[in-house]
């Protein structure tokens, strides 16, 4: 699979109805998280790309918006974020760009940040996110079995880390 390059940068005003309508989308929402399987506002969309953030990033491929991602959830005190990510334009998917990103974000947190521990999450039936965190050597630290209702299931959410030294 050849890796399709891509940017990440602050996200823009623009940036906003285009996250808004690709979380109108059911294939992109279905395993993200459960505030987001039922219709949000604009207002919520818009605040959440433009609103204050610990490390919130736009992803941008060929020029176009095609999801967020970042470190969110900062403990100073702990030196530990959670790691997320949303490639909602489909036609990207299966290029490496989710590896890609996972792969910056974390390194971008240890080297830059200071970060001791990432965390991270995806729920079971995901085996694209499954495939970037083991390929970004993220460790299962636990399943919360049953635990979100999706495609008339429940589904395990899977909880993950990796740290620093490791």
């Amino acid at each position: 699979m050849a890796e399709t390059l891509f940017n990440l940068r602050l996200p823009l005003p623009s940036d906003a109805p285009l996250y808004n309508n690709l979380l109108c989308d059911p294939e992109i929402t279905v395993w993200l998280e459960d505030r987001l399987q039922y219709p949000i506002s604009y207002t919520e969309v818009e605040t959440f790309v433009l609103g204050k953030a610990w490390l919130r990033w736009a992803i941008e491929c060929d020029g176009n918006f095609i999801g967020m991602t970042g470190l969110e959830d900062y403990s100073p005190q702990r030196g530990v974020a959670r790691f997320f990510i949303v490639i909602g334009d489909r036609t990207y998917w299966g290029r490496g760009i989710g590896q890609g990103v996972i792969d910056s974000v974390v390194r971008h947190g240890f080297e830059n940040l200071g970060l001791r521990k990432i965390i991270s999450n995806y729920l079971e039936p995901n085996k694209a996110s499954q495939i970037i965190h083991d390929r970004a050597d993220f460790v299962v630290d636990g399943h919360l079995r049953k635990d979100c209702w999706r495609c008339g299931t429940w589904v395990d959410q899977i909880l993950l880390s990796r740290f620093r030294d490791e």
